[in-house]
């Protein structure tokens, strides 16, 4: 599949009708499943995207909930790697988007109950989330700057633990191997109009490997208010302190085969690791004028402050401070007619970003001289228009987005010059999508996209020249999508998707090392490139206690066009750090009265480290159970619960460094081990 021919797609999708799928682990009879991420709430088999939809259900009670990875294993072009490494956080990729971050995640948006978690200039990440508390999330899995702006190419919306009907408290005790620790408690309290969610954690660990251990403690709330049945408000608070994560490094093939525990050299010489404390409050405000217009706003504000250590002497040690704030609205419209009805929504969002960046020589571990420090600021103003149109059996959808991009550097090391710069990107974002529904709850569907992201305001500062200042080479990636798919329910028990699309991308944004500075990243464009790909998820409930999931995704992403300075040629590689093929398939058995467990097994093909395509990371399978066991005494509920992660004790790398100097590309992650604990819920009566 070099190329992707879209004259057979319709044949291969209407050949797909006797598969099925879900998106929710919820096993009970299917119902009508709703999506909000495209902005305005459809059915999901109607949506005219590639979507999915996660709901946890009972057996997230036996899960480790250390990482998002495992919420995520079964989403369809969804990739994921280094959720062993906590000083670098957990890389997602959705359709390739995301792939080339060296640290956090990149080029996908992700919102949190609604707020934005992404940083304006494309920064994410969830080590301030335990994942213990997600309710659900829905996933877009494509560009969508025409919804969410700079650095969509793809969405993760998280919604944390919001619906109970009676006070509650919850506590959870995990012990597991490599000394691993978790301790949990979440309260919820209602009162006539007013809701309030408690949530905090501690997580300590030594890590797999030599000089990867971590802590972290997490505190979230969540406070609901209905003024009336039309007004609503959502106040939420998240802290996060990570005082340690160290950081274990990339090694080589030979160091892996020698001891795949062990760290790199110079890791462990410059103590590099990391520490974090990071502070987010938000406000969402919905008010509903009656059941055909809809008014909804939100403002927040957050700090990080980061501390890292590098393993390398000069400018090796990184404190930063950033604040970011931002404020959106939107408001929508519907109107209904005999046939259907015509929905339009109206949208703003205005969203800045300070960073405070200094570096220090790093001197075994310990700050030495000042060699760098510049302010840096990027603000965001969007507004889009996005509508709906449903008809009969059609229903088509389009939008329009315009944002103004601004990023600034104010050099403040003026020994060498100042570098300070500015630079305005502006960019406009339309989608177009439209569905049939060709049988019964089967729909045929096709999107148009785009996305534009703009490097981060870390990756302009990585600058090669090693000045202060912005990379002025560095220049904005842009994609086209274009998919065509079928998904849909058979009689309640099955749902399905299938889809096919076709990214064109320009100026890819992509990591590199260099022989002074090994272990920091830093970024060049690539020409022109090309993704296809197919997506396959499939979920059968096979009774009352069985239910049955399969996903897979066949990626083709290659450089068309990359060509360096020195005449070196990638063109036609493959991208670096994504499989060809990779999928899930579990098996979830559910006794309402007693028992839950899972069986997993995750397949990951043979992918590349480099541009060059001289070096691959082979193929491994991952085989994982988990199970737990409910004792229920009067209002308390009890259940202690144990997994095994990586059954066949496969040799497999959790995580690649991309184009990483002197071929330290590989992370290995664990073999066979153990995890338990137990978790007691009490409900008011």
């Amino acid at each position: 599949m070099k190329k992707c021919s879209f004259s057979l797609l319709p044949l291969i999708l209407l050949g797909a009708i006797s598969f099925s799928q879900t998106d929710s682990l919820v096993i009970k009879d299917i119902e009508t499943i709703t999506v909000s991420a495209p902005k305005i709430r459809t059915e999901l088999n109607k949506t005219p995207l590639s979507v999915s939809k996660f709901t946890t259900s009972v057996i997230q009670a036996s899960q480790q909930q250390l990482s998002l990875q495992e919420y995520t294993n079964n989403i369809p072009g969804l990739f994921t790697m280094n959720a062993n490494n906590y000083a670098q956080d957990l890389r997602i990729s959705i359709r390739g988007f995301g792939a080339r971050s060296a640290f956090g995640i990149r080029g996908i948006k992700i919102i949190v109950d609604g707020i934005p978690e992404t940083t304006p200039d494309g920064q994410g990440q969830v080590d301030n989330l335990n994942v213990g508390v997600i309710q659900n999330m829905e996933i877009i899995r494509g560009p969508a700057s025409a919804l969410y702006g700079n650095a969509a190419g793809g969405v993760i919306s998280i919604n944390t633990i919001k619906d109970f009907d009676k006070n509650f408290l919850n506590a959870g005790i995990t012990f597991g191997a490599f000394d691993m620790q978790q301790f949990q408690l979440t309260a919820g309290l209602k009162t006539q109009d007013t809701k309030y969610i408690l949530h905090g954690s501690r997580t300590t660990a030594d890590g797999y490997r030599d000089f990867s251990s971590f802590e972290s403690s997490n505190f979230n709330a969540r406070i609901f208010h209905d003024f009336s049945e039309n007004s609503k408000l959502n106040l939420l608070v998240n802290y996060a302190n990570s005082p340690v994560a160290k950081d274990p490094g990339g090694i080589d093939l030979n160091s892996v085969e020698e001891n795949r525990k062990q760290a790199n050299g110079n890791n462990i010489l410059f103590d590099a690791g990391e520490s974090i404390q990071q502070l987010k409050v938000g406000v969402n405000y919905e008010y509903d004028y009656d059941e055909n217009n809809h008014f909804g706003t939100y403002i927040f504000y957050a700090t990080r402050d980061f501390l890292g250590r590098l393993p390398f002497q000069n400018g090796g040690i990184v404190d930063l401070f950033r604040e970011y704030m931002g404020f959106g609205g939107n408001y929508k419209l519907v109107l209904p007619f005999k046939s259907g009805s015509y929905k339009i929504l109206a949208g703003y969002e205005m969203v800045t970003q300070a960073d405070k960046r200094v570096r220090f020589d790093n001197l075994n571990g310990e700050k030495g001289a000042l060699d760098f420090e510049q302010l840096e600021s990027f603000t965001n103003a969007g507004g889009y228009l996005t509508n709906q149109i449903s008809m009969g059996k059609w229903l088509f959808s389009a939008g329009l987005r315009y944002d103004w991009n601004n990023l600034t550097a104010n050099d403040r090391f003026r020994e060498n010059g100042n570098d300070s710069g500015e630079r305005t990107l502006r960019s406009w974002n339309p989608n177009f999508g439209i569905s049939y529904n060709i049988l019964a709850d089967q729909y045929i569907f096709s999107n148009y996209a785009t996305s534009f992201e703009t490097p981060s305001l870390s990756e302009l500062s990585a600058n090669p020249s090693g000045r202060e200042g912005f990379n002025k080479s560095l220049n904005p990636q842009e994609a086209i999508n274009y998919e065509l798919g079928i998904k849909g329910t058979i009689k309640t028990k099955t749902t399905y998707e299938l889809v096919l699309f076709h990214i064109i991308t320009k100026n890819e944004l992509v990591p590199f090392e260099l022989v002074d500075f090994p272990g920091r990243a830093f970024y060049r464009n690539s020409g022109a490139g090309e993704r296809n790909g197919l997506e396959f998820s499939f979920n059968q409930k096979i009774n009352h206690q069985f239910n049955f999931q399969l996903s897979y995704s066949f990626s083709d992403f290659i450089y068309e066009k990359y060509e360096l300075n020195d005449s070196t040629n990638f063109n036609n590689n493959k991208l670096p750090g994504i499989p060809t093929h990779f999928g899930n398939i579990s098996l979830h058995y559910l006794n309402k009265d007693k028992w839950h467990a899972r069986i997993q097994g995750k397949y990951i093909g043979e992918l590349f480290t480099n541009d060059a395509n001289t070096i691959s990371d082979n193929t491994y399978f991952l085989l994982s159970f988990n199970a737990g066991y409910e004792i229920k005494k009067s209002r308390f509920k009890i259940i202690p619960f144990l997994g095994i992660n990586n059954i066949l004790n496969v040799n497999y790398n959790d995580n690649i460094r991309l184009n990483a100097f002197g071929g330290r590309y590989f992370e290995p992650g664990p073999g066979l081990n153990i995890y338990g604990g137990i978790r007691l819920n009490l409900k008011e009566e």
